[in-house]
């Protein structure tokens, strides 16, 4: 006698080989389709015969042995929610080969520990025939590594949420958020000390309240985006600040004093309205310095007259051709303007030799005509 799955899978194979009959004779030009229609008939007739052999995986009431050890007396496997997260990872993958590599990386990692998490609990529900010794068994294997990454994650978006609601709101209402939140913080940890029977779905609840509130805030925070922050002044030649005017903000809170530095390439030195260098290992005052080329050089702008005062390391231009049009690119640094008595530190990195330009490489100060200090770089 045949079995019901039997039945539905002879009922195919007798369509799906029919159906190659008719195509055969009624179609031209009908090879493709009589192969695909002859595979899927030879496919069925081995589900067929592989059902006849099991009889449905059915087991016979009389067979009290069978009847014992039949997949259908195990217990039901709990529920799983890994599934689902492995479904939303592989439904994130192909989002992030279009949006961009970090949502890629985050589907990868995603469908990773959906993959572990399933393999161990499917393991587990098979160790043995107590579910609760199961239960054990897999806390066992994963809470030392689940607990302690899960913190971290937990952490690390909490920090990020509150970035981001401090980089939203103006300097002083961050800071008076940040120290409510800390007394609030403060005072729920005093009352649970004070009162330790309280119950643990009430502290879970309003940890729960808490940290929706928090990264909830926070990613309106980043969506909004963060305030206009306004931009320090650095003095630099693109912005026309390495002149002689000294009203601007960097000027006026420039550092006057300078830590000892190794590594000094050159100290150059304003004195008398004169500008020269002084070269370790070289004695007396030099008014040539030798840098190496493509190579960071340290060096120490002393101010000793009674003006404030700024260094311009001038590199000379070079002339590119950008789409047809020539375009000149300077190559040129300054410290902040410096007082009498102070001092300024610049790091600088010629990229071309000194013969290579039409002007001459220099140490200069602007509004200053007494002389300059020439740059050898070979």
């Amino acid at each position: 006698m045949f079995t019901t799955g039997s039945k539905l899978f002879i009922g195919a194979s007798v369509v799906a080989l029919a159906s190659a009959i008719i195509y055969g004779t009624t179609q031209d030009n009908s090879t493709v389709g009589i192969i695909g229609l002859v595979s899927a008939t030879i496919a069925l007739a081995f589900l067929v015969g592989i059902n006849l052999w099991v009889r449905d995986s059915n087991v016979s009431a009389d067979d009290a042995s069978a009847a014992a050890t039949a997949a259908a007396t195990n217990a039901t496997p709990a529920g799983s929610m890994w599934p689902l997260v492995a479904g939303l990872g592989a439904a994130l993958l192909p989002v992030g080969l279009v949006v961009g590599r970090a949502i890629t990386w985050m589907a990868i990692i995603v469908l990773i520990i959906a993959m572990v998490e399933w393999m161990v609990q499917s393991w587990s529900e098979r160790a043995s025939g107590d579910a609760a010794y199961n239960t054990m068994v897999r806390r066992r294997i994963m809470h030392p590594l689940e607990l302690p990454v899960l913190g971290a994650v937990g952490l690390g978006v909490i920090i990020f949420s509150f970035s981001r609601i401090m980089l939203r709101l103006p300097a002083v209402a961050g800071a008076i958020a940040f120290g409510a939140v800390a007394s609030i913080v403060l005072l729920f940890g005093a009352l649970l000390a004070a009162k330790r029977n309280v119950g643990r779905s009430l502290v879970a609840t309003l940890c729960t309240i808490g940290a929706v509130g928090i990264i909830g805030a926070g990613v309106t925070s980043a969506v909004a985006g963060s305030r206009e922050i306004v931009r320090h002044e650095v003095p630099s030649f693109e912005e026309n600040t390495c002149g002689t005017e000294t009203a601007g903000e960097a000027d006026s809170k420039a550092s006057r004093a300078v830590a000892a530095k190794s590594n000094l390439a050159a100290t150059i030195v304003l004195s008398g309205g004169k500008l020269h260098a002084k070269v370790i290992g070289v004695i007396g005052a030099q008014d040539t310095v030798t840098l190496a080329r493509s190579k960071y050089s340290y060096i120490r702008f002393e101010n000793l007259d009674a003006e404030p005062h700024r260094l311009v390391a001038d590199f000379g231009s070079e002339t590119v051709d950008v789409n047809g049009t020539a375009v000149e690119t300077s190559f040129k640094t300054c410290t902040q303007a410096v007082g009498q008595g102070g001092a300024q530190f610049l790091v600088v990195r010629p990229v071309l030799p000194s013969n290579a330009s039409e002007t001459p490489f220099t140490f200069n100060v602007p509004g200053v005509e007494g002389g300059v200090v020439t740059i050898v770089v070979p």
